[in-house]
């Protein structure tokens, strides 16, 4: 069953919608991705296929090229047109409730939402995500971060008893290992300290308070995972610990109106306060200015 519909224009991004068809199958298995070309059968009804498939995915995935908007027959905008299939499949997906991402590509820009129909105005509020050709890789991992928080992960098979005896020793030498670094006065924690789930009730300085989350791994000394901006998940970079403090970076996307995409950085800096509080300085740096540095507490989940 697939995971994700793909709503395109065929003469607008059909390449693109492809390319991202291949990528996304490729790490989340074969069938996973719902894309008209793919998946409809000769003598099929278009109309109900689709349907199925807008009922079955976890979220939508709507990619916006340059002519996507503009896009006209008989003299009149398509989106404009009632019986237009993008226009009807973006706006079962807005109704749905379901994730809907939209996916700038070829350089087009989010439309505004005066520029669309009242049924799709909802899709200009979805954060966009901008995917290009020499950052392809890079893009594609962020979405896939994203992504993530919405799609349920494949069942693990049962594991032997030897090595669920095993995972019970590593957690337990872990727990120690953190308990430690509490215990003995003097000592600073070390990176063990932040593994596991926070959470973090967030003002930002545009009148919009939301709750962050933050997921810490430690795989051979380094750390991963992930952490959440404006309430979407993103991957951790330029990860470092320093001084008993982790340090590492987040990447997002701002629109506004027919402006191009512009990226934003977070920069974060977590201090261990105690097992369970993180202390978190961030600074949003935009392409042109820096916003002031936020600091909030973030508590284990």
């Amino acid at each position: 069953m697939p995971k994700l519909f793909i709503s395109y224009r065929r003469e607008d991004s059909a390449g693109f919608a492809g390319r991202l068809t291949d990528a996304l199958e490729q790490r989340l298995g074969a069938g996973s991705v719902f894309r008209d070309v793919d998946d409809i059968r000769p003598g099929e009804d278009f109309e109900a296929v689709i349907e199925r498939g807008l009922r079955q995915v976890q979220a939508v995935l709507v990619v916006i090229g340059p002519g996507w908007l503009a896009a006209a027959a008989d003299g009149r905008r398509r989106l404009d047109q009632p019986d237009d299939f993008v226009r009807r499949q973006v706006e079962s997906a807005l109704a749905s409730g379901k994730p809907v991402v939209p996916i700038l590509v070829g350089g087009a820009a989010m439309p505004d939402a005066a520029a669309l129909p009242p049924a799709l105005r909802g899709l200009a509020n979805r954060q966009a995500l901008v995917m290009g050709d020499a950052s392809w890789a890079a893009d594609l991992a962020r979405l896939q971060t994203v992504l993530a928080q919405w799609l349920e992960a494949p069942a693990a098979a049962p594991a032997p008893r030897r090595t669920l005896r095993a995972v019970a020793v590593a957690l337990a030498l872990a727990a120690l290992a953190l308990a430690g670094g509490w215990l003995w006065p003097g000592r600073s924690p070390g990176p063990e300290a932040v593994v596991g789930a926070w959470k973090a009730e967030v003002a930002y300085p545009w009148n919009l308070s939301l709750e962050e989350r933050f997921d810490f791994t430690l795989r051979d000394g380094r750390i991963e995972g992930q952490a959440s901006f404006l309430g979407v998940a993103r991957a951790l970079e330029a990860v470092e610990w320093r001084d008993g403090r982790l340090h590492f970076l987040t990447r997002s996307e701002t629109v506004s109106g027919d402006e191009p995409a512009r990226e934003m950085v977070q920069r974060y800096e977590l201090t261990p306060a105690d097992k369970d509080t993180l202390r978190v300085r961030l600074q949003i740096q935009r392409s042109h200015s820096v916003d002031a540095l936020l600091e909030f507490v973030a508590q284990r989940r």
